[in-house]
This record gives C-alpha cells, sequence and structure tokens, in this order.
C-alpha cells in the first residue's frame, strides 16, 4: 500500500511557522518533537485519511552544523520543501526507482519521542533528486495523523516538475493518482480549513 503521507512544511523558526499556520488555517499545530542529529523539530496538523502537514524548523537545541536544520535555517524562507508517501516495503520502492534508474539512499532509521513521552520510530528512503517524493515505513508506531489537530482536509496536491515524464511514471508504477505537469520544480497543497481554502506554495 503507498499513499501520500505527509507535505513538509520548512521554515526557519517553528514557532513563527506554527503561528504562521494558525492565522491561515483557524487550526493550532501540535508540538511534534525532535529529530536528533537532524538538527530539525517540528509540529504537526492532521489532513485526516492518515495525512498531515508537518512544520519543520531548526532545532536550536542542537549543534546544527552540517544538518538538515542548519539548510533550513541558512534558506530563510517559508513553504514546502518536499512530500513523503507512505508504504510497507521500502526495498520494493528502491527496486522500482531501479528500474526506472532513480537511485536511492540506503534506509535510513529514524525515531522522536513525542510531548506524551511516546517514542516513534521509523524507517526512511530517499531519492537522490530532492524534488521527488521521500518514503516512510512507520513500522509499528502509531501513525502521526491520528493524535494531531484536526479540522483541516488536503484537498488538493499539485506537482510540476524539469523531468515530468519520469516523475509521472514513477508515480505510476506506485500506483499514486497524483498529476505531475512540466514546469519548473514546485509544489502547491490545497487545503480545506475552518478558515475557507488555504493554498500553501513551494518552499
Amino acid at each position: 500500500m503507498t499513499q501520500l503521507d505527509h507535505i513538509m512544511y520548512a521554515c526557519p523558526d517553528l514557532q513563527a511557522g506554527i503561528d504562521e499556520i494558525y492565522a491561515l488555517t483557524g487550526v493550532m499545530p501540535a508540538m511534534g518533537g525532535s529529530h536528533p542529529g537532524v538538527g530539525t523539530c517540528n509540529a504537526l496538523l492532521s489532513l485526516d485519511n492518515h495525512q498531515y502537514l508537518e512544520i519543520i524548523a531548526p532545532d536550536p537545541a542542537q549543534d546544527l552544523e552540517g544538518t538538515t536544520g542548519q539548510l533550513l535555517l541558512d534558506h530563510g524562507g517559508n513553504g514546502i520543501r518536499s512530500w513523503a508517501i507512505a508504504c510497507d516495503s521500502l526495498t520494493k520502492v528502491a527496486t522500482l526507482a531501479a528500474a526506472r534508474n532513480i537511485t536511492t539512499s540506503d534506509i535510513i532509521d529514524m525515531s522522536r519521542t513525542t510531548p506524551d513521552g511516546i517514542k516513534l520510530a521509523w524507517q526512511l528512503l530517499f531519492l537522490t533528486d530532492p524534488h521527488m517524493p521521500f518514503f516512510i515505513d512507520w513500522l509499528k508506531s502509531p501513525h502521526p495523523a491520528l493524535s494531531t489537530p484536526t479540522g483541516c482536509q488536503l484537498k488538493s496536491f499539485h506537482i510540476s516538475a524539469t523531468e515530468a515524464e519520469t516523475y509521472q511514471d514513477f508515480l505510476a508504477d506506485l500506483a499514486l493518482p497524483i498529476t505531475v505537469t512540466a514546469g519548473a520544480n514546485a509544489f502547491t497543497a490545497e487545503l480545506e480549513t475552518p478558515k475557507g481554502t488555504v493554498l500553501l506554495n513551494s518552499w
């Protein structure tokens, strides 16, 4: 099974990102936790259907040198940086990618502890092209969308890409009904919220 799992909304300051999303949607994101060694921390907002918005930012409690947190801080802007696909076999995804000459990382073990003290553990698989999705297997961890603030739904997710045909064919291999159009690399998420329709654009 594969489906869009979450959309990563990057910002240089977590509280500022939380405040922005709350002002746009009328729903207050909940603090998630820290990603040790990655230099980031997050807050989450459920989009229903086992999907969520992740607000990700540098973690000032960590040494940021050489981390993703440093990249977010140096970039300085807010917007969609990436998106994740949930699946139950990262090795199968790697095989499908290899068949299309798309290179992948090794499978990475990740974890964080929620403010309630619950430890979540999952695995990630990244593709070499940073505009393409990354993949997540939640293993036996409870899905974050089940315990984060509700009230918003993902109405649509649009992707444009310079390598649109390769991107589209790969999503078709995964049986994901998401359309990729040709153009500059960009994302747009359309959310239904208590404050009406909200568009989130690329980082």
